[in-house]
């Protein structure tokens, strides 16, 4: 399943890597949608989900990447790195 990444949730983490604790948006069927960075790892690793982010006004896949210390991150196949296109993107709304 394709699911367009509309924003997310950062922490204080000074690593770039780290910065991303969820990301989240609204599916096909207008269902509003937010996991863990871990958990949509887990979903690309085994096929479950591909995660897309709209940055600029052009579209980047979301890929699986490993930081120098060997840590599993997202960012967009677009960025170096660091995930300047995810974590350029708004903030999620606080739940309710």
């Amino acid at each position: 399943m394709d699911l367009r990444v509309t924003c997310i949730k950062k922490n204080n983490s000074q690593l770039a890597h780290e910065r991303i604790q969820f990301i989240g948006g609204v599916d096909a069927e207008g269902v509003r949608w937010k996991i863990s960075v871990e958990e949509a790892i887990e979903g690309i690793a085994v096929g479950k989900w591909r995660f897309y982010a709209h940055v600029g006004g052009y579209p980047f896949w979301v890929v699986v990447a490993i930081s120098s210390l060997g840590q599993k991150y997202l960012k967009t196949d677009h960025d170096g790195e660091q995930p300047v296109n995810l974590l350029s993107i708004r903030e999620c709304p606080p739940e309710k």
